[in-house]
């Protein structure tokens, strides 16, 4: 086939993004939505401290909360230092911008809101203090190398066909052509729903084409795509010859697809944060419409090697409220049962504080399971210096012989929990070693 044909053909049928496995067959006809479950994966990006989240440390060369009267609370056996949100100075906001108040959430809030729906690992041995080699061992379970990402494993595995399996906004989202990233605003998500309508935002006012023209059009389409799909004979063309025909089947969901009105944080200091809870709120709707699979998602402002106290403290309120944003959205559009939540970071931060009062690379961290398929509770432990503890690989419990958690054991229980362990994408990309039971009760 010729290149040059090839290209312009993609190029018109916005092959970016959408990419399924082969059609047998270009003839037209309704696509059935997805309806569950769905991944969505949060990544803290550039590093959080599970010392002011999640494992907090008594020792006051760790942290500076203690030396600042805020206690070490507990809430069902989880532990989190007990530090408010609403003394916006204290967090490096501006006090007298209120209206950002509803957008942030405590430690202890989250916990006593989520205490039955979260699970905490903490001690996760991340083996490095690399930006690039953390997050891809985050989204993928092994750093350093070109392994997809498990939200891409799981849209092509459970939705590949879908004209937005896996949606990403941040984070470690690399596919290995698997299935194709969807990067969408909501504006440029109306252009693609309606295709053929010059003023996208008033559907109807003022198309392109006669309905009978856009008929032809789409014929026209197919019997192209069956042409050249029967001129050449590579497996990636073939690939994405059949994408394009199946995402023009999902022409009539993507153009009644519901989208929110996106949320708008007063002010200008949690731009990051409105963005985070945008993308979720997008997520959704993909979701919600039978559209999506998997997201991909990032909040960044973790990597505090200056003023980590005000810092982290910002960034982990603002995280929270996201989350929660995302479980109380998802519960609205009655599809909370079937979402599976983690979230992950880069590494750790410290132990201890620099000359600037920040904390620099450390490759300890902790990550979070909630949602579908997920027990409540904590696994994982760290020592008094913040290094990962052994643990016995039936128990879970601190054992010198055992093994330290890495993400690693967290993908092999994330493939596990979406039933794709033995499906032939994820055995292109095995992650090596015995799994170890995060989930046991």
């Amino acid at each position: 086939m010729n290149r040059r044909n090839f290209l312009r053909l993609g190029a018109g049928a916005g092959m970016a993004l959408v990419a399924a496995p082969l059609l047998g067959s270009t003839t037209a006809r309704a696509a059935t939505p997805y309806g569950g479950p769905f991944y969505v994966q949060i990544h803290a990006s550039g590093g959080w401290d599970p010392i002011y989240f999640c494992d907090p440390k008594a020792d006051a060369t760790l942290q500076r909360y203690t030396t600042a009267g805020i206690a070490i609370g507990t809430v069902d056996g989880f532990s989190f230092p007990d530090q408010p949100v609403d003394t916006l100075t204290e967090l490096g906001l501006d006090a007298a911008q209120l209206g950002v108040l509803p957008y942030l959430m405590s430690n202890r809030a989250f916990f006593e809101k989520y205490r039955s729906r979260v699970r905490v690992i903490n001690g996760i041995d991340t083996r490095t203090n690399n930006h690039d080699i953390g997050m891809q061992a985050a989204g993928s379970g092994l750093g350093g190398t070109a392994y997809p990402s498990f939200g891409a494993l799981a849209a092509s595995t459970l939705g590949g066909d879908k004209a937005l399996a896996y949606v990403s906004s941040g984070g470690y989202d690399a596919t290995q052509g698997l299935v194709a990233t969807t990067r969408l605003s909501a504006g440029g998500y109306v252009k693609v729903a309606h295709p053929f309508e010059s003023n996208a935002a008033a559907p109807g006012t003022a198309p392109y084409h006669l309905p009978t023209t856009i008929d032809r059009i789409r014929q026209a389409q197919r019997e192209r795509v069956a042409s050249l799909t029967q001129s050449q004979h590579l497996p990636r063309v073939d690939a994405a010859l059949s994408a394009m025909s199946k995402a023009r089947m999902e022409d009539g969901t993507l153009a009644n697809l519901e989208l929110p009105t996106l949320i708008d944080i007063p002010g200008n200091q949690l731009g990051d944060a409105e963005s985070l809870q945008q993308q979720i709120q997008l997520s959704l709707a993909a979701f919600k419409g039978g559209l999506a699979v998997a997201s991909s998602l990032a909040l960044g402002g973790f990597d505090t090697h200056a003023q980590h106290h005000a810092g982290q403290r910002r960034q982990i309120a603002k995280l929270l409220a996201g989350i929660d944003a995302l479980w109380t959205q998802a519960e609205a559009l009655g599809i909370a049962d079937q979402i599976t939540l983690v979230v992950t970071a880069d590494f750790g931060r410290g132990p201890t504080f620099n000359v600037d009062q920040g904390k620099d690379h450390w490759p300890v961290t902790s990550a979070l399971l909630m949602g579908r398929g997920v027990p409540a509770g904590r696994i994982g432990y760290t020592d008094d210096g913040y290094k990962p503890v052994k643990l016995n690989r039936t128990t879970l419990e601190p054992d010198p012989a055992g093994v330290r958690i890495t993400y690693g054991h967290l993908h092999q229980t994330l493939r596990e929990l979406a039933g794709i362990t033995d499906g032939p994408n994820s055995g292109r990309y095995p992650i090596s070693g015995a799994a170890l039971p995060l989930l046991r009760v």
